[in-house]
């Protein structure tokens, strides 16, 4: 299989990852990958979007929007299409149709982006380390999005990475993680998956909240990233940056969801805020996706500045039924959306907005924050 065709603005992000080619294979973790995005309209302003779930076999209107936003880099945060495949044939045959979408592809040429993967487009639904396909799921996903064949996404255990980009004097870090390749099976409660149809009835009708079946793995062996790469973040986290765009494939601070996410794996996600603590890594905002709908989420933790998940979802995919979310802030926008981080990093004090965007790109939720919020309480 070829990677898809590039043209010159993808060619200049390529460019900008060419330090980490020859070289990446000089230590097992090489450090944060620069990337150049070329010559900003405002040199203080750095425009980010980001979106998952997209079926390849439904129109993508989304495009023409997220295009009109004028975003410098777009995130694919997972399901980029939906593979759903128990054999290669099929793997194969779902990237094809992805490559026959003409409005993501022509989007794909024009803007520069990055990618990971969430279990639809892994392998298959709800599925982690056991899918026995992994490995060519992860050869195939680094020919389509273009990583060279000296690329340490190519021989890690997941396609996780890191990047960084240097903007106003401040920097900027992207860290993509890998929530499939190493994940420990998830547990469900066999009496509500088995329930399924009457769940959806009764939430449909009543209008009440839909909690999914999977219960919290609280055995310490269990593991949502595996060693090797937590071992990677460690050393990424304690890189100084101003921003850190943390990139979860499925939600991170939801809680009581039922359905996929971090708090399915609460000592693993624990684990994350120690760590952040630990190298005082300072400036972190996640967005997250999965869910087919969009929401914020605000996380507080002892000896902590707040995590704020915002999540968009999906590109193609809308699920209209309410899920339960105890550190949900704002409403919940059921409808075809992508999300924008927006950072200003003019003035004393540089800020943060978050937002949801839908098809027409109209905002629909928005939450700002000054970079004062994202540092450790004084001691």
């Amino acid at each position: 299989m070829k990677p898809a065709q590039l043209d010159r603005r993808q060619l200049m992000l390529a460019a900008g990852l060419a330090a980490v080619g020859a070289g990446a294979q000089a230590g097992a973790n090489p450090g944060s990958r620069p990337l150049t995005l070329g010559t900003p309209a405002d040199p203080q302003l750095l425009r980010i979007a980001f979106g998952s779930c997209a079926k390849q076999s439904k129109p993508q209107p989304i495009w023409a929007a997220v295009r009109a936003a004028r975003p410098e880099l777009f995130l694919f945060l997972g399901d980029n299409l939906y593979a759903d495949a128990r054999d290669a044939d099929t793997l194969r045959q779902r990237y094809a149709e992805f490559r026959r979408v003409e409005a993501l592809q022509s989007f794909r040429r024009d803007v520069p982006h990055l990618a990971i993967w969430d279990d639809h487009d892994f392998g298959d639904d709800d599925v982690g380390g056991e899918y026995p396909l992994k490995a060519l799921s992860q050869q195939l996903f680094c020919d389509e999005w273009g990583e060279a064949p000296d690329s340490p996404r190519r021989t890690r255990p997941g396609i996780y990475e890191a990047y960084r980009i240097e903007r106003a004097g401040r920097s900027v870090q992207v860290l993509m993680l890998d929530l499939r390749f190493n994940r420990t099976a998830l547990v469900a409660d066999p009496a509500l998956k088995q329930g399924y149809a009457a769940m959806y009835a009764k939430s449909k009708l009543g209008g009440g909240a839909m909690k999914g079946w999977y219960l919290p793995n609280l055995d310490p062996a269990a593991t949502l990233l595996g060693e090797a790469q937590w071992a990677w973040l460690a050393e990424r986290l304690a890189e100084p940056a101003d921003v850190r765009i943390l990139c979860s494939s499925v939600q991170l601070a939801a809680e009581g969801t039922g359905w996929e996410g971090w708090s399915n794996f609460p000592l693993e996600r624990q684990r994350l805020v120690d760590l952040i603590r630990e190298k005082r890594a300072e400036g972190v905002v996640v967005v997250s996706g999965d869910m087919h709908y969009a929401d914020l989420s605000r996380w507080d933790t002892p000896a902590c500045y707040p995590l704020w998940d915002l999540t968009s979802s999906g590109l193609t995919e809308v699920w209209d039924i309410p899920t339960p979310n105890s550190r949900r802030v704002s409403e919940v926008f059921a409808g075809v959306n992508f999300g924008l981080v927006d950072i200003d990093f003019a003035g004393p004090s540089p800020s943060l907005t978050l937002s949801i965007r839908d098809v027409k790109g109209d905002t629909r939720l928005q939450q700002r924050l000054s970079l004062d919020q994202l540092r450790f309480p004084k001691a």
